[in-house]
């Protein structure tokens, strides 16, 4: 007899709502018919748009119909969704996607709009979240879930349907228990519960291995759902040196000296960028990471440099073992050699009975990265090039040689060349550690990530300070796009905390932000925003129009620019104008902007 799955079903949940519409409100419903472009082959019933002519629809991809463009994104990425929350001219309605339509008549899929009675809190909720969703995040691939706070589920991707063998119409709509292999209940229930997220936890599901990560939808105190992602493990293989494997006992046995498996703590999900030249260097890590070739980081410090090493080998065969990290420039010149390669009882005065392992077999069957590798004296640098050639270490005070199987990884924040022309770094070891080469750029050099950063930042923020803060205001955030910011993202998240520190209310302001960035944007300086601006002083003459005239055409600007900036999301737009959601639709409504 099959175990029953202890869950409770909430008269409160969005399905709930759908399900007790009026027939009033049922009325109010508008069926696309989608080719698997996402363009509008049909229509039917009432629209929710204020069009005389249905037919003004036909042709459209998503992309154009305002209110529904980000669902172009989900859908080409094999999403479903039911009870799915969004606004439609300041009219609440659940959206339902049907793939393939009634029967699988479309080529494509249904797209269904049934209004709800009002917008409540947890709509709102919900879809802000959805329309969060970074892109870039969804290009990375693996299983993604939303629940309300029933548990029933919102939205599922193909990839999270596929691990479990089922197709994503069979999930959406139903409990997130009902979905899962019998006997196993799924964690979101109790993240709503304990309102803790649960990051990168490794387990098994439907036989499957693989890293889940959890976290709580809270607004305000309350939970309103909850969001999951799941990715597989790969499979590790069995690596080589010459036919010399070691046994697998001894790497147990190795790690059990350490006392503990460091792990990476970032994945390749954690890399926020929006710019094609990241873009394309995330392409690249992707690539290189399935390999187990020596890489080397370069860049300016507070570049991310760490964060692209996690990344490498989280993404890498060796994922499952174990990460170990070594500050080349904060280890005492005279204890270097120690740590690396470690030492027997007895090595030298001062030596831990029973002797150290070091960080060479630390990370066997693993990863070994070497951060500030310049900073290493060169005598060390000479040491280092044998391991990397022979992959054997000898602790100090012994002569027995121990074969390890490490994945190297260097970074420095200087010109390798200009080093080695130095004599900083040896000319062989930097060609033996130049095998693939990762240039991370500044900031300045990718102001187009800016924005995507800060709204992280402010999200993780928000989390660790238990507040509520909806983005910057247009004057804060002119600033902060105007500064050049030498320490890089370390920089920006360090400020983006202080404004955490200071700000008084739902938008960090030009003063909450350091001295340095706001020196930057006087408030006596005409406001910019985009291609919009206005300067009093320099307008001597107002053309006969009256002031309020002039200050509706300079917020009009200010809002085309805005949605023109974050392409349409009226929610990020909000948040860049210093101004609620609810304002930006009335505004929106008022300059017929729609």
């Amino acid at each position: 007899m099959q175990e029953h799955k202890p869950y409770m079903r909430s008269s409160s949940s969005l399905r709930s709502l759908d399900e007790k519409r009026s027939s009033k409100e049922k009325s109010l419903r508008l069926v696309f018919g989608l080719d698997r472009n996402q363009k509008v082959v049909s229509t039917c019933g009432q629209s929710p748009f204020d069009l005389q002519n249905q037919e003004v629809l036909i042709g459209k991809s998503l992309e154009q119909v305002g209110a529904l463009r980000h669902f172009h994104a989900l859908l080409a990425r094999g999403f479903c969704f039911k009870s799915l929350p969004v606004p439609v001219n300041e009219r609440w309605y659940t959206a339902e996607y049907l793939p393939g339509g009634v029967g699988g008549a479309l080529a494509g899929g249904e797209l269904v709009l049934t209004a709800l009675d009002r917008g409540n809190e947890a709509a709102m909720v919900l879809h802000d979240f959805v329309q969060s969703i970074d892109p870039f995040s969804l290009e990375a691939g693996g299983g993604i879930l939303l629940v309300d706070r029933a548990g029933f589920i919102l939205m599922v991707n193909r990839d999270f349907a596929n691990i479990l063998g089922l197709q994503v119409i069979e999930m959406v709509g139903r409990h997130v228990n009902d979905s899962y292999p019998d006997t196993t209940l799924s964690r979101l229930p109790k993240v709503m519960d304990s309102g803790k997220a649960e990051i990168g936890e490794p387990h098994q599901l439907n036989g499957r291995k693989i890293v889940a990560s959890r976290w709580p939808l809270i607004k305000n105190g309350k939970t309103f759902g909850a969001y999951g992602k799941v990715q597989l493990r790969e499979g590790k293989g069995v690596s080589s040196m010459d036919g010399n494997l070691t046994p697998p006992e001894n790497r147990s046995s190795r790690r059990s000296i350490a006392g503990h498996r460091p792990k990476a703590l970032y994945s390749v999900d954690q890399i926020v960028c929006h710019g094609q030249t990241m873009q394309e260097l995330k392409e690249r890590l992707a690539r290189v990471s399935s390999r187990s070739s020596t890489v080397l980081l370069t860049g300016e410090s507070g570049t991310g440099k760490e964060l692209f090493a996690h990344a490498i080998h989280s993404s890498s065969r060796r994922s499952d073992g174990p990460f170990v990290r070594v500050n080349c420039a904060a280890i005492p010149e005279n204890l270097l050699e120690s740590e690396l390669f470690g030492y027997v009882e007895g090595a030298f005065s001062g030596a831990r009975r029973g002797g150290q392992i070091g960080k060479f077999e630390q990370a066997h069957g693993g990863t070994l990265f070497l951060d500030e590798i310049s900073e290493m004296p060169l005598a060390m640098q000479a040491k280092l090039l044998r391991v990397l050639q022979e992959r054997e270490v000898a602790p100090l005070g012994s002569q027995d040689i121990r074969f390890v199987d490490v994945r190297f990884i260097a970074a420095t924040n200087c010109d390798p060349l200009a080093l080695v022309k130095e004599g900083r770094l040896r000319s062989d070891l930097y060609y033996r550690i130049n095998v693939v080469s990762l240039p991370i750029p500044p900031l300045r050099d990718r102001k187009e990530d800016i924005f995507h950063l800060t709204r992280h930042f402010v999200d993780q923020f928000n989390v660790e300070f238990d507040l509520n803060v909806q983005g910057l205001s247009s004057r804060a955030w002119t600033a902060l796009k105007s500064y050049p910011f030498p320490g890089n993202v370390r920089e920006l998240r360090s400020a983006i905390e202080s404004a955490f520190n200071m700000v008084n209310g739902p938008f960090i302001r030009l003063y909450d932000l350091p001295v340095p960035i706001a020196e930057l944007h006087s408030p006596d300086e005409p406001v910019v925003f985009g291609s919009a601006a206005f300067d009093l002083s320099a307008s001597k003459d107002l053309g006969g129009r009256s002031l309020q005239d002039i200050m509706e055409e300079i917020e009009k600007d200010l809002i085309l620019s805005a949605m023109e900036k974050v392409g349409g999301n009226k929610l990020v737009a909000a948040n860049l104008l210093g101004i609620s959601r609810p304002g930006l639709y009335k505004k929106l409504q008022k300059y017929k902007l729609h």
